[in-house]
Formats: C-alpha cells, structure tokens, sequence
C-alpha cells in the first residue's frame, strides 16, 4: 500500500471512530481476519490508528482463531478484547481478568483459544502477601473468556517472578525473570511441558543470554526461531530486537540484529507473530504523520515516547534466514584465533574475513561487541582496544561500532572512556545524538553502581542542559542514593524546564518529607 492511499484509508478509519457514537450500529462496520487490514506487506505499518494505535501508549497486541479475535492494551486504560461476529467486528470491551494495574503485559497462545498474562494476584487462597509476578492463563471460548487460573509449580515460583511468556505448540513456555539468583541482570527461561507436567526452568546458555539484558522472548508458533529484545552493545538503539534459529540438534545460532528497517525506533518487548506466522506485531515510537485520534499527555509518554503498534510481513524473518543459516560466525574464528594466536593474529584475520570470505560467513557486530567486553571484563583492555580499532578499519558502519564500543566501555567500568567515545560519536554523528542514553544506567543501578551512574547522567545533563526529562533522571538517582540535598536541586531545575512535570511533582514533595 503507498503512502497516500494508507494516509486515505487511516484517516477514512478515524474519522468513522470520532464520530460513532456508543451505540453498536454505530460502530464502524470491519470484517475478516485482523479487523479486515490489507496485508503490510515487508514494509512496517501502523495498525488501526485511532482504534488500537492512539496517542496513549500502545503496547501489546496478540490474535486469537486465525486472526478473528483481537487482544490489545493501552498502558493508561488497559487491555481490551474484539472478535468478529455474524460477520462483523464488536466494539472493544476490557477484558475480564484484569484487576489489578501492571497486567497489560500478555502473549497469545499458537493453540489460538489462549492468552497468558501475568499478574501479582494471589496464586492461592492462603496466599496473603504476594509480591512476584507469576504466569496465569485465560482461555476464549468462542463468545467469552474462562476464568483465568495460575500455571502450576515449577513454571512458576514464590520466589521468583516469571514475566512475558511464550508458549511453543508442546506447552513448554519460554519467559524472561532478573530475579532468579543465576539470571543475572535479566536472562530467557524455558520450562518444558513433558508429560502433562512442567518441568524445572532451565537458563538458556550462550549464546541467547549473555552479560547484558535479554527479555521478553517470543518463540515461533512452530518452534523455528526466538526473537527477543536486548541491549547488548553493536545495535542500532539501545535496546535492540534479536533473532536465533533452532538447528535440526536442538541447539540456538547465534543471535542475529533484525536490521535498521525495525531498529532502533521498534519496542524489542510486547512483540509478537500471530499463530499462522503471516505477521509480526510491535510497538515502536517512531514519528508518524498520519492522526490518531485525542490527543494526550502523561509522564509516562514523556518519558518513553508515544508507542504505537506496528506490523509487517515475516517475510524479513526467512531473509534473516536465508541469509545466515549454514554460514560460519566470523567472531567465531576470530576468537579461536585470539585464544590460540593473541590479538594481533586475530585482528589480521579478521581484515582478510571482510575482504574475502562474507559470503561463507556472517559478520554480526553485537556478537564482536560482547567480545570485546569479555576482554574488558577479563583485565584484557588493550586487547580490546585493538579489536575496536581493527573493527573501525575494516567494517564500515561506524556509528554503530563506535555506539556499542562505548557502551561495552561504560558496563565494563571504563566509565571515563565510554563517555568520551560517546562525546565524540556524537560529534561525528550529530543526528545520532539522544538523550536516551540515560536508559544504560538502568544496568548500572541493577549493579548498585552509584558513582558510574551519577557520572553518565550528569553527563547527560551537561549534553542536554535544557532537558527536564535528564535533569529529573538525575534527581532519581541522588534520591535512589540517598543524597537528598542534590536530588533536590535536580528536582527543581527539572520542574524549572519543564513545569508541570507530574514525576517530578511527586518526588518533590516526597523529598520535601524526607
């Protein structure tokens, strides 16, 4: 679909829903599977603006019966259910099992009847005092919704939260937790459906979970490959979408970036592929011209962005494929090489893969950027170092060489540096420059890394004087510390930027009582 008959059809569609009125014969008259949308085709496009993508944060989307019932949440109202019916699609109503705030979060079932949510509510009736996150499931039943129930034990914990599940079409569930003590900072869990039964969760090892985060995982309706969200370093953003690829041995490729067409502007969390593995849905804040209905403010929004739900063809998923299934990993080698030969050797064999061998290989660079912090992390420096330069000779996209080298730096205690990297990234890259930057100190803190993570948002503040949103960042961080006093004058310069500032409001007056 070009650009001007979307533009026509959009505005066709909100038009319809601002003036319907709340009566069903009123309602905007849509049939067939996915509410009657012509196919996006390999190209994202926003879905159903003014219904499902609004000026709220929209952020989760899944289809149920082949694509005839439709589950969506808006952050600030809630998740909300349509289906077709005597050949026609109802008017949104909130889904029954939502009682609580924080469980907009869901994922649909292949088995096309099923949505897993999860959800802080008591597990039991003599569970009083919960406070973890667990799995529930709730199923449709044609006209209806069953009531929900909790996934049993081992699938989920007390102790433990499990979040975002994905259910491959055996019942072995697949989620993300930071809280298991071997998850480290946020890692992919699978529990296994044997027999009836779930089976003990099982970290995925290398190479899905790494150092950085990896979160809300979605496995393909038939198994095939995981998509999932993480920052590690050599991305287009700094949270980035991720794909493996199940080999005949069971065993994961490496995971592979889905490409500058879906980052950095894509959500890599809350995505989701409808069970015929025609489509994938995502939320992503990118700018967009076309109306959304009533307009609206919230901290939420102005922190985050205004999320929208997006969806295209799968087709860049057998690309994705096609391109790198059966290729040797050129980090691969060069890490073989590096651990047999040292650095130099290594550096000079990775000039000649470029050069001569990309056809037989693939070249991803988050997988060198974790390499690089590995030997960061190892009390290897200068060697990473020279892998970074060698990598800058030999591989042409430098913003995002010079970007994940800058993070590696900053996770890996080379604060200083990652600064400067990133100062004179922006130099280079002007266009490049966000505030979003702020986000990398979420990893920090989860490390309790106070002194690194005053530095990047002060950091932030002086590249951005003008920002209340990193002035107010930075108030957190002191108040998260405990030094008050600094918090306050944060808190102040942020509210003195942007007056009004609903976040920076309620601190103030916490702080006031402290």
């Amino acid at each position: 679909m070009n650009k001007s008959t979307y533009l026509v059809s959009s505005l066709a569609i909100i038009l319809l829903l601002l003036t319907s009125c709340t009566k069903k014969d009123d309602f905007p008259v849509f049939k067939g599977p996915y509410l009657g949308q012509a196919s996006p085709g390999s190209k994202p496009q926003l879905f159903m603006p003014g219904l499902v993508s609004t000026n709220y944060i929209d952020h989760c989307i899944g289809f149920l019966r082949e694509g005839r019932v439709c589950v969506f949440s808006i952050w600030e109202k809630g998740t909300f259910y349509m289906y077709e019916k005597d050949g026609r699609w109802t008017q949104p109503e909130k889904v029954p099992w939502q009682n609580e705030q924080g469980t907009t979060d869901f994922t649909a079932a292949p088995d096309g009847n099923t949505i897993y949510f999860q959800s802080r509510r008591p597990t039991s009736p003599n569970d009083n005092n919960h406070q973890e996150r667990n799995i529930w499931k709730v199923e449709w039943t044609g006209n209806d919704w069953i009531e929900p129930i909790p996934l049993p034990s081992p699938a989920n914990t007390e102790e433990y939260s499990e979040a975002y599940p994905s259910v491959t079409p055996d019942g072995s569930m697949y989620y993300f937790t930071g809280s298991r003590l071997d998850s480290g900072i946020g890692d992919i869990y699978r529990s296994r459906f044997v027999d009836g039964k779930y089976l003990e969760a099982e970290r995925l090892p290398a190479p899905i979970n790494s150092y950085y985060y990896e979160v809300d995982p979605f496995v393909a309706p038939d198994g095939s490959y995981l998509l999932f969200g993480s920052d590690r370093p050599g991305g287009y953003g700094l949270m980035d979408l991720y794909i493996s690829f199940r080999r005949e041995d069971g065993s994961w490729t490496n995971p592979f970036n889905t490409g500058s067409e879906l980052n950095p502007f894509c959500m890599p969390t809350r995505m989701s592929v409808t069970p015929d593995g025609k489509y994938f849905f995502f939320p992503s804040r990118q700018d967009t011209d076309v109306p959304k209905g009533e307009d609206f403010v919230s901290s939420n929004i102005e922190k985050w962005g205004d999320y929208d739900i997006y969806w295209v063809g799968t087709s860049f998923i057998d690309d994705l494929r096609d391109q790198y299934m059966g290729k040797k990993s050129a980090v691969e080698m060069i890490a073989s090489e590096y651990q047999e030969q040292g650095i130099l050797s290594a550096t000079a064999m990775l000039s000649e893969l470029y050069n001569t061998k990309q056809d037989s290989l693939y070249i991803e660079l988050s997988e060198f950027m974790i390499f690089c912090g590995d030997l960061m992390r190892t009390g290897k420096s200068e060697d990473s170092e020279i892998l970074y330069m060698a990598l800058l000779k030999s591989i042409p996209e430098k913003f995002r060489i010079k970007q994940g080298y800058a993070i590696s730096c900053i996770l890996n205690g080379h604060v200083p540096k990652g600064l400067d990297l990133i100062k004179e990234m922006w130099a280079q890259f002007p266009s490049k420059k966000s505030e979003d930057m702020f986000l990398i100190t979420f990893q920090l803190r989860q490390e309790s890394r106070m002194d690194d993570e005053l530095a990047v948002l002060q950091f932030i503040t002086l590249e951005f004087p003008d920002s209340g949103l990193a002035h107010f960042w930075l108030a957190d961080a002191h108040e998260h510390y405990g030094n008050i006093e600094e918090a306050v004058k944060s808190c102040m310069k942020a509210l003195e930027l942007k007056p009004g500032f609903e976040d920076a409001v309620e601190m103030q007056k916490r702080l006031k009582e402290e």
